[in-house]
């Protein structure tokens, strides 16, 4: 996003052919590659883009986890908290939490058993490699029709303790995720044991995949139980007739199982980064206030490369709000407004630029970065808070909170989890302008920024004195937010409570305060790149969650959770 500085577009070349949200709004655009000066121990905008344009470069290849570039990342952050001289709050008194990644065969030995007829791995099933191997014992069998048909739901004491078979049917997308029928959906098949038919056989490279994979997948607790994919011929050997003609709740024969997973080889391609500042209160830095934001990102696209200005010219038209956006096609208004914008964009930049890398400056470049400017702030500055700061780099938000999920499901000997009096969760913090649709209303109407703007996200559902302090800090120190409370309502269909990191937290009552400028039009796109953030804004969040965190960490009580707490084995609901 631009500063007060800089923009993406000349205003002259621009501001006679485009609408208003396209024209420029300061004199020239950030550099595509930028070197900054060494960083000081005040935050500034100039220190967030020294950090940035490092943390979201190309060279990171958009740090994903399950791959070695989210170890480049963490490896940058790392070293820097190890020159600030904080304590390393990590396993084996470093400061990586290593997330459970491992290359995991099946065992092509592995077998179901129906009826004495025996189903082999590989040719008439797979399993899940990254769920437990749970073993079946004669386990009741019944069709359950269409996956994801949320019509005609059976009673959940009819599917309990049963395998569920099921035929192909719709893929879940995030509109149907939000739905109350998913939520019905889920509900009645909660205690069944699914099993999906994916066709007379299994395409050799999702097959290969399974035997002998390459790309290593995340090893999630023993309660989650390996899913079970089987062919169409094997769903006619439980059944005993042909899937077409079964009609929903028809019982088929017992299934026995024998599945397991060749030796596992650990690998070390995700990791949260864990640094404490100690508090000065002898009595109170055993508490901690946890800072966080996520390091990864969504990586590189495979395959052909596209032009980057043609990409930024259609989402800013035809999908502001990027990959919230419904994949709707443009309209022939659209279509010509964004050839004009694109050729405008070519003679900016001398012709066009082919792209393929996710660089994910915004999302979460920017929380992140944030967070180590804190951190720098803390351990060079003068102001010493008493009870301690944890700052948390989590990896694998982007593949279902799974470094979160870690770190509080399974706490490290350095931060008990209930030493931890709050969190304070930065995701997508570089943004907010005006021209940037940042999400919905619940109505569905466009939101947008402006000057000041910060949307907060769950700074009340567990502590009200929480929400106020957020509230007292930003009138009594004049930071000039505009809060932007819209996304925070019960029920509103984007669902942004139960998305990023605080959830993690917040599922075990802990208080959270989220905070971000929202989305816009390159969000989770190949252009979301230091180039369009804007480190004044930036800057002044920064501040202000130094401060919220300052004030935290000095109070003589814990925040107070007077608020009803969730199920931290439970589904989240906003």
């Amino acid at each position: 996003m631009p500063t007060r500085l800089h923009t993406i577009w000349r205003a002259a070349a621009l501001a006679t052919a485009l609408p208003i949200a396209l024209t420029a709004q300061s004199a020239r655009e950030l550099p595509l590659k930028y070197a900054g000066p060494p960083t000081s121990a005040a935050i500034t905008a100039g220190d967030l883009m020294t950090r940035l344009y490092i943390f979201a470069d190309d060279s990171m290849m958009g740090r994903q986890v399950g791959t070695i570039y989210n170890n480049k990342g963490t490896d940058y952050i790392a070293a820097e908290v190890k020159k600030l001289g904080l304590k390393p709050g990590g396993e084996n008194g470093g400061y990586f939490q290593t997330l459970p990644y491992a290359l995991r065969a099946l065992d092509t030995t592995s077998t179901l058993t129906v009826n004495g007829v025996t189903l082999r791995a590989g040719v008439d099933f797979v399993a899940q490699s990254s769920g437990h191997p749970t073993q079946l014992t004669d386990m009741p069998t019944v069709f359950g029709g269409t996956i994801l048909d949320t019509t005609n739901l059976p009673a959940n004491d009819q599917v309990t303790g049963k395998l569920v078979i099921m035929r192909p049917g719709a893929q879940l997308s995030f509109a149907m995720f939000q739905s109350e029928g998913f939520k019905r959906y889920q509900a009645a098949y909660a205690g069944s044991f699914v099993v999906s038919v994916a066709g007379d056989q299994f395409p050799a490279n999702a097959l290969n995949a399974v035997l002998h994979p390459t790309n290593p997948v995340f090893i999630r607790d023993n309660t989650n139980p390996a899913a079970l994919t089987i062919t169409t011929r094997a769903a006619e050997t439980i059944f005993g007739a042909p899937l077409s003609g079964l009609a929903k709740g028809a019982a088929g024969k017992p299934v026995s199982s024998k599945v397991k997973f060749n030796d596992e080889t650990s690998m070390v391609v995700g990791r949260n980064v864990v640094a404490i500042l100690e508090g000065t209160d002898a009595k109170l830095k055993g508490q901690f206030v946890a800072i966080g934001a996520h390091n990864d990102h969504i990586g590189f696209r495979a395959g052909r490369a596209v032009d980057h200005d043609s990409v930024k010219a259609f989402m800013q038209i035809v999908r502001p709000q990027g990959a919230d956006n419904k994949p709707t096609a443009a309209t022939p208004d659209q279509v010509a407004q964004v050839r004009m914008l694109t050729d405008s964009l070519h003679k900016l930049h001398g012709g066009a630029r082919l792209d393929s890398i996710y660089n994910g400056a915004d999302d979460d470049g920017s929380g992140s970065v944030s967070v180590l400017e804190m951190a720098e702030a803390f351990a060079r500055g003068k102001i010493k808070p008493r009870r301690s700061i944890v700052f948390v780099w989590h990896a694998g938000e982007e593949a279902g909170m799974l470094g979160s999920g870690l770190f509080t499901d399974h706490p490290l000997p350095s931060v008990p989890r209930d030493s931890i009096v709050a969190q304070l969760n930065m995701d997508m913090v570089g943004r907010g302008r005006a021209t940037d649709a940042t999400g919905e209303a619940k109505d569905g109407s466009l939101l947008h920024g402006g000057p000041g703007y910060l949307q907060l996200v769950g700074s009340r559902r567990l502590s009200t004195e929480l929400g106020d302090l957020v509230e007292k800090v930003n009138k009594d120190d004049k930071f000039g937010f505009n809060f932007d409370y819209n996304l925070d309502a019960n029920g509103h269909p984007q669902n942004i409570y139960c998305r990023s990191d605080h959830w993690s937290y917040a599922k075990w009552g802990i208080p959270v305060v989220f905070m971000t400028t929202g989305g816009h039009a390159d969000y989770h796109q190949l252009t979301d790149e230091p180039q369009y953030i804007d480190y004044d804004h930036m800057a002044q969040i920064d501040k202000f969650v130094f401060a919220l965190a300052v004030k935290v960490a000095n109070l003589d009580h814990r925040i107070v959770v007077d608020k009803p707490k969730p199920d931290p084995k439970g589904a989240c609901q906003q």
